[in-house]
């Protein structure tokens, strides 16, 4: 049969299973019932895109040995795991955290030229425009042109103050859907040299490094964004012809960009005392008060880091006495509140808010940085000399930049997955194992389950008056 075991089978591995976290057994006991009720709610019976619903999925399916594993075995002492697969799903909660340092480290290395500081400017708009941004895919683009280019003349016309007339900058954006209080939050993280290049007598390139900004900069920044909001909203609704009725998801993201909160325990909150280089001006929140220097280059994998994580924490996430789930905040929300206790529908709903559209790219590159600019080959760090690329097709240029999982975790955690944890010597992957029957036999001969876990069916979803409860 095909993957079949040559190697006596292992019989000391003991996995924590995806299927023993209190994240997966919600999705597992709720998911039906949230699709169930979403195709119940629209008009048209169809419920939640076809996407949403995929990605659940998969992400049911992720890092299951039922569904295939790799036997990895060191050939000195024959000690042998089983390494379940992941679903390599851009948007599974699992696997998000791993896929921000992979993008991390590509940016670091590969992407974001050296020797020159950076500066963080993170852009987040009124709950009015977050529901249109969710909805809008296109808009969410010309939103972030429009932003980006309002940077970038900001840089040139310092510049030219200092004698540059043609400096030109770049920008890498990461863009985030959700918030710190599991809400829909569509907001920017842009990445911006704190300088502009210029091209030399000679042909060759120099960067000029500039100050940082004032406070007064950001202010102004902040109200001219608004001013071309303003124009950018009224040339497309002088184009609109949608006159379609809002869908369920419609329904559910103009839920999430609310605070995870009942009105009845809302109160007024505390001013919070004004920062440096941040400006809040009729819902739009300009903050650009976080600097990398440039020799610091484990600084600035660190911040792409935060501006890559996910949104939602799985480990955060508990199961009361009573089925329903409670959400842990990292930091108290604005009326002191620090965690959301909800039902489990609700709670899958809020996620399916959290899944970026089809086809969408999150992660967007401007200025000197983009495909078509260019200086960009002469700025992007050169690639490594240990490691010469002889294929220059697309794909081949793609796996170079990609760190293997093996280095991919010994430079985050400056673990060796590739050693063995009796020996010290490595290790090596056996065979990979996708076949059913194999897959099957394996399993039981250890003693683990041979089928997946069980998914609830649909049910009645629980009523709770409308009230949700709240952690103090």
């Amino acid at each position: 049969m095909p993957g079949a075991a040559k190697h006596p089978l292992p019989r000391s591995y003991h996995p924590r299973r995806p299927a023993s976290t209190t994240f997966y057994r919600v999705i597992a006991d709720h998911l039906d019932t949230m699709l169930q009720d979403a195709r119940d709610r629209s008009p048209h019976g169809f419920g939640l895109p076809g996407h949403v619903e995929r990605s659940f999925r998969r992400d049911l399916d992720c890092g299951l040995l039922e569904r295939g594993f790799a036997r990895v075995l060191c050939r000195s002492c024959r000690y042998e795991v089983l390494v379940p697969f992941s679903c390599k799903s851009e948007d599974c909660v699992r696997r998000a955290m791993a896929g921000a340092w992979q993008m991390a480290a590509t940016l670091v290395d590969r992407i974001l030229p050296l020797g020159v500081d950076y500066r963080q400017w993170t852009l987040s708009f009124p709950r009015w425009l977050r529901v249109r941004l969710l909805r809008d895919p296109a808009l969410v683009s010309a939103m972030l042109g429009m932003f980006v280019r309002i940077v970038f003349a900001y840089h040139r016309r310092r510049a030219r103050e200092r004698g540059i007339a043609s400096g030109q900058t770049a920008a890498a954006t990461q863009i985030q859907l959700g918030g710190a209080f599991a809400n829909a939050n569509l907001h920017f993280h842009t990445l911006i040299p704190e300088g502009v290049w210029f091209e030399q007598a000679d042909g060759s390139l120099r960067f000029h490094h500039l100050p940082p900004p004032t406070d007064h900069d950001i202010a102004i920044l902040t109200a001219r964004i608004i001013r071309r909001t303003a124009r950018l909203l009224a040339r497309r609704d002088a184009d609109r012809t949608d006159d379609d009725a809002p869908d369920v998801l419609a329904h559910a993201q103009a839920e999430s960009v609310q605070l995870p909160l009942a009105i009845r325990d809302i109160v007024p909150s505390i001013q919070s005392p004004a920062r440096r280089r941040c400006a809040l001006v009729d819902g739009f929140s300009l903050h650009a008060n976080t600097s990398v220097d440039a020799a610091d280059r484990a600084a600035l994998e660190r911040l792409v880091r935060y501006m890559l994580r996910p949104m939602i924490s799985a480990h955060r996430l508990s199961q009361r006495s009573d089925g329903r789930v409670e959400y842990h905040f990292r930091h108290p929300d604005p009326t002191g509140r620090t965690s959301w206790v909800t039902d489990g529908p609700t709670w899958c709903r809020r996620l399916a808010t959290l899944i970026p559209p089809r086809r969408s790219h999150l992660t967007r590159f401007h200025g000197v940085l983009s495909a078509a600019h260019a200086w960009r080959p002469h700025v992007v760090p050169a690639p490594s000399t240990d490691a010469p690329i002889h294929d220059t097709s697309a794909t081949a240029m793609t796996l170079a930049h990609r760190l293997d999982w093996a280095s991919l975790l010994r430079r985050v955690y400056g673990d060796d997955v590739t050693k063995c944890p009796r020996c010290g010597d490595r290790l090596a992957v056996l065979a990979f194992v996708t076949h059913p029957d194999v897959i099957a036999a394996i399993l039981d001969h250890l003693g683990l389950a041979a089928a997946a876990p069980p998914i609830a069916p649909a049910r009645a979803p629980p009523d709770h008056g409308g009230e949700l409860e709240l952690g103090v």
